[in-house]
């Protein structure tokens, strides 16, 4: 209502053609009201409001915050369209701020989103501006008393239901008790990263241009990419992977499966699963970036990829491998537990070669082809077997057919490999 009430205030000659949009979503009793009381307050003012309801059947029974917004954004992006408008104000302020970036930081994730909420962000074919977000929430709250400006407390932001409301009414104010100048605090580191983050994007740039042999597609230098720095080599992955898909995971372990694929000089070829189809593939001494829809269109070449630890890998035709890590204190099937030690690490999965063998309980060996032919594997199905093997190459099993059986050694840990078909 301040955010409104300052834009009407605006001299004739200043103010901006505004329509005002609004969302019921009918989640508490007190949205019927703010609708009818935006209304009449539209109308005396002489702005046009355009005004939606969320369907009840719409609402899920779970993330409904998240569904929430996503309903609000896309109604938002639709008039944007329909009012032919420039941008979107919103009145997130200085206390929602803290509240976004202390709980980015607990969720974790990407570094560039410790810097909160941007004041103006490219928004469909406009921009999204927040205006207030320089101002606390008690400053914007003296104001509106000052100049008698009517708001409705949103009851729900008292519960602590939602992890963004625990944030706000326990995290911070403890926080608030160490130190008064947090929320200041958090606003200014936020600010000192964006200034980082500028310029260490800008020497990835730089970087890119070094180790780049083509384009589009990219293709990069292996050996240029390794004459970086280490850090400098995980920003240019980042950047490389986020190129793909910005939703894609460039965390520490996907990351680290990149270098120790690029690094091994014993697997000239081979890919890193990223997900979502897509796969960074490693040819002799240069890798690129593709995309694959299934496990029937990749070469036998190609076919081949590190095991990123406790995460599901897409192999095809329905079916997904993982390998996490364990305990004694799961209850897990035997035949899903192995017994593995850290010189083994990092896993692969490849198609199987004629020289493959499987360990037996006997201390012997059996060909994974006789294997194969035993479980009465289809001849014509038989090369799109993969196997998953060792650092060392020993093969751990035939996927979907048989199992390896690991002798007793020191120094092992236990992990959980599962193969499942959805």
């Amino acid at each position: 209502m301040v955010l409104l009430a300052l834009f009407a205030q605006l001299p004739v000659d200043q103010r901006p053609q505004l329509t005002v949009v609004h969302v019921n979503h009918q989640l508490r009793e007190q949205s019927q009201t703010e609708a009818a009381f935006l209304k009449e307050w539209c109308a005396q003012h002489q702005l046009p409001l355009v005004a939606t309801v969320w369907p009840r059947d719409q609402q899920p029974t779970h993330g409904i915050e998240d569904a929430a917004r996503q309903f609000r954004y896309q109604f938002f992006a639709e008039q944007l369209a329909a009012q032919d408008a420039d941008w979107l104000a919103t009145a997130h302020q200085a206390d929602e701020q803290a509240e976004t970036i202390l709980f980015k930081l607990l969720r974790g994730g990407q570094l560039n989103q410790l810097t909160g909420m941007a004041a103006s962000r490219p928004f469909h074919a406009g921009h999204l501006i927040r205006p207030l977000l320089p101002f606390t929430k008690a400053t914007l709250r003296a104001y509106a008393k000052q100049q008698q400006i009517p708001w409705y407390e949103d009851a729900t932001n008292r519960e602590l239901t939602a992890s963004r409301n625990r944030v706000r009414l326990r995290l911070l104010p403890a926080m608030r008790q160490e130190n008064p100048q947090v929320d200041r605090h958090l606003l200014d580191y936020a600010d000192q990263l964006q200034a980082v983050l500028q310029v260490a994007d800008q020497a990835v740039t730089d970087s890119l241009t070094q180790i780049v042999r083509q384009s589009d597609p990219v293709v990069v230098d292996t050996q240029a990419f390794f004459k970086q720095s280490a850090a400098q080599r995980q920003l240019l992955l980042t950047r490389l992977i986020k190129q793909c898909q910005p939703t894609l995971s460039t965390e520490a372990s996907v990351l680290r499966a990149c270098e120790q694929l690029l690094a091994n000089v014993q697997h000239p070829t081979g890919t890193v699963d990223l997900g979502a189809g897509w796969s960074l593939v490693k040819k002799y001494g240069t890798f690129t970036f593709n995309q694959f829809e299934n496990f029937q269109q990749k070469s036998k070449e190609v076919f081949s990829f590190m095991v990123v630890l406790n995460q599901w890998r897409t192999l095809g035709n329905g079916w997904q491998l993982g390998c996490f890590t364990t305990d004694s204190r799961d209850h897990l099937p035997a035949s899903e537990v192995v017994a593995l030690t850290a010189d083994q690490f990092p896993l692969r999965v490849r198609s199987w070669q004629a020289a493959d063998r499987l360990r037996l309980g006997n201390g012997h060996h059996q060909a994974v082809r006789r294997a194969l032919i035993n479980a009465k594997v289809p001849r014509e199905e038989r090369a799109a077997v993969p196997v998953l093997v060792t650092a060392q190459d020993e093969v751990i099993a035939a996927l979907g057919v048989k199992w390896a059986v690991q002798p007793q050694r020191a120094h092992t840990r236990n992990y959980h490999i599962k193969l499942k078909h959805e």
